[in-house]
């Protein structure tokens, strides 16, 4: 148990994420390949993913965005010297979420008959939902814990919960996938999805464990900068107004995000049917986007995941002790980390987007839908920096409005564009990439006003100047990598290469500092130290 400052929890973070996203993406490329491959896995990850459309709706219901205002107000009742209050904050919030988390675990499988017959017209879809209900409750008394490690600002709990979730939840994934698919796709599917159920229960019992392990937090609480601690006689009615207050909006903000997958999932194939395709070709159109593209587009949301959740407790701290040069330092930093790893991201997606898919399920098909929808890949990371910085401000309502706004141009574009023949499915990813343009473009002038005013091109320019490089190197490896070692040489020859040149051409154009290699435990300070003699870092 120790003290991390903002970079160093954001690493931590980033690593305990890798790991899990590893451990995802390793199912995420198995899975169809035992539920047969080819149309037949796309069909049967089709019935995976449709009911995480309405799972995650109710995920933010359950939770309501409290987590988020645990570690918020656990950070700044720790800024103050009060850990009687960070713990009161801690002791209601968990009774809490333990009933909203009952209470939509049996919402989920209340309504899973109406959404499989009405709206999805798919019976293969219930037992998928079904066995996903039990994860709800689960998952709510897992945020509960890490809020108030992420308030505490340790957020080790948090990274190792995630590896110990992810990992049960593959080998459940695993077993009982290979175990039913002999009866059908449908069995498979819902034997896939009880693996988010096993998961969350061993992310439970790990947190719990570290929890009542490590009792007393006063070293790491008492703070040389704490104000002091003006004590406070609220109660636990009031103290439920003020956590709701904060985690309403952030609660409907992330409910936004659901109904964006909930769209794609009800509107897409719906609306290719219309335009002349079988029940069963639309539905594998929709797992070329939510199966075959989705991964890869979540794939940075790794790194600012784990900022986004380091940031928020840090600012609030910070705002506490009324520190705003370091609440812009933070914010800054954030929003550059963000586009060291979101621009080369997209742009990488974008040139491979061919061979990515062809090269792990062969469906070539799904390129252009990938190619669509790669944008996404850098305006999802600046959408969850940019919202946190807010959100650590005490704004949660501006990123909600923001993302909303984004949310009705989504399901506009989406009817209208994936309606049109020529454009199918690639209009739900044109769609998808307006609607976060429209949230990022609106949070970054909303954080311009609270911080101040600062150049997006002054922030991202490196990033960008040196992901041309990437994409020039990477496009003309390519073709004889993939002459010479065939298409997985091709891709994986290519990604190495890409790779290489964008790290040598960001530290040529000065877009990595000292300060962030420094965050990497054990080896940082060595790395900064030999890239500064060879006049390649920044302090």
């Amino acid at each position: 148990m120790r003290r991390d400052s903002f970079l160093r929890g954001a690493f931590i973070l980033m690593i305990g994420s890798l790991v899990s996203r590893v451990l995802g993406a390793v199912y995420r490329f198995i899975l169809p390949w035992l539920m047969g491959g080819g149309d037949a896995g796309a069909y049967g990850m089709a019935l995976f993913g449709l009911p995480y459309s309405i799972y995650s709706i109710a995920l933010v219901l359950s939770t309501m965005g409290i987590p988020l205002a645990v570690s918020k107000l656990v950070s700044e009742a720790e800024a103050r010297g009060s850990l009687s209050e960070a713990r009161r904050v801690f002791r209601v919030s968990i009774f809490l979420l333990m009933g909203l988390g009952a209470l939509f675990s049996f919402a989920l499988y209340a309504v899973s008959p109406y959404f499989v017959h009405q709206v999805w017209q798919n019976p293969d879809a219930y037992y998928s939902m079904v066995a996903l209900a039990p994860a709800v409750f689960f998952v709510a008394i897992m945020s509960a814990f890490r809020g108030w490690f992420q308030g505490l600002q340790s957020m080790t709990p948090h990274a190792g919960s995630q590896v110990v979730e992810q990992l049960v939840r593959v080998v459940t994934m695993f077993v009982l996938v290979s175990l039913l698919v002999p009866y059908g796709l449908e069995y498979a599917a819902a034997g896939a999805t009880f693996g988010a159920t096993t998961g969350a229960l061993a992310g439970v019992i790990y947190l719990a464990w570290v929890y009542f392990r490590h009792r007393d937090y006063r070293e790491i609480a008492v703070r040389k900068d704490a104000v002091p601690d003006a004590g406070t006689s609220e109660g636990n009615v009031q103290l439920i107004r003020r956590l709701l207050a904060f985690a309403i909006p952030i609660s409907i903000g992330g409910l936004v995000l659901p109904l964006m997958r909930l769209v794609d999932a009800a509107v897409v194939p719906y609306r290719l049917i219309q335009t002349g395709y079988e029940a069963v070709a639309a539905t594998t159109a929709y797992g070329y986007l939510e199966s075959y593209s989705m991964p890869f587009i979540n794939v940075p949301a790794i790194f600012s995941t784990a900022v986004a959740i380091s940031l928020v407790p840090s600012v609030s701290a910070s705002l506490a002790r009324g520190d705003m040069p370091s609440i812009r330092e933070k914010s800054f930093a954030g929003l550059r980390i963000a586009a060291l790893v979101g621009i080369p991201s997209a742009v990488g997606l974008w040139v491979l987007s061919d061979e990515i898919p062809t090269f792990f399920w062969q469906a070539p098909e799904a390129g252009p839908v990938l190619a669509s929808i790669a944008l996404v890949a850098l305006l999802l990371t600046l959408q969850q920096v940019s919202s946190a910085v807010l959100q650590g401000l005490g704004l949660p309502t501006l990123p909600m409005y923001n993302l909303f706004a984004g949310a009705v141009a989504k399901l506009v574009l989406t009817w209208g564009l994936t309606g049109i023949p020529a454009l199918g499915v690639r209009g739900a990813g044109w769609a998808t990439v307006a609607a976060f343009g429209i949230a990022v473009t609106l949070n970054l002038i909303a954080l311009g006003r609270q911080v101040g005013t600062f150049s997006v091109v002054g922030l991202f320019w490196q990033s960008a100047v040196a992901s041309a490089f990437m994409a020039a190197g990477v496009r003309l490896s390519v073709p004889p990598l993939n002459a010479a070692f065939g298409l997985s040489g091709g891709v994986l020859g290519g990604v190495a290469i890409g790779a290489s040149i964008y790290v040598v051409a960001i530290l040529v154009v000065g877009g990595v500092r000292s300060s962030d290699l420094r965050m990497i435990p054990r080896i940082g300070d060595r790395m900064a130290q030999y890239l500064k003699k060879l006049r390649l870092l920044k302090d």
